[in-house]
């Protein structure tokens, strides 16, 4: 994994780079949407703050992430970045931004429309 890598949406290629940056292999999921060849695929890591679990929809370019009881869901991922031994960055659409580091913190940012 190079330091620093950027992916258009959620790609394999970003999947790859998460799974990665957690240490771990992305997990193909037995559910997917229909007609969806690329599937779902989960990626599991027990952080400081718990565990994390990040659901990558290459399909529809959604990430969910969810640490202890909280969740979050980002859909339209137009960019991903991946910092290596850090965290992983979402860019959706009107400028919000989803950042999850391998610590568990995790950060939702929205515009104020």
């Amino acid at each position: 994994m190079k330091p620093r890598e950027s992916f258009d949406g959620v790609t394999a290629d970003a999947i790859s780079a998460i799974a990665a940056l957690f240490d771990c292999n992305a997990e193909h999921q037995e559910f997917a949407l229909p007609n969806d060849d690329q599937g779902v695929w989960q990626v599991h890591y027990r952080a400081e703050t718990g565990n994390i679990r990040v659901l990558l929809w290459p399909a529809i370019n959604r990430i969910d992430v969810t640490v202890g009881p909280h969740m979050w869901v980002v859909k339209g991922v137009r960019k991903l970045e991946v910092i290596q031994d850090l965290e992983f960055i979402a860019r959706f659409p009107d400028d919000g931004v989803l950042t999850v580091a391998r610590n568990g913190q995790v950060v939702l940012t929205t515009p104020n429309g």
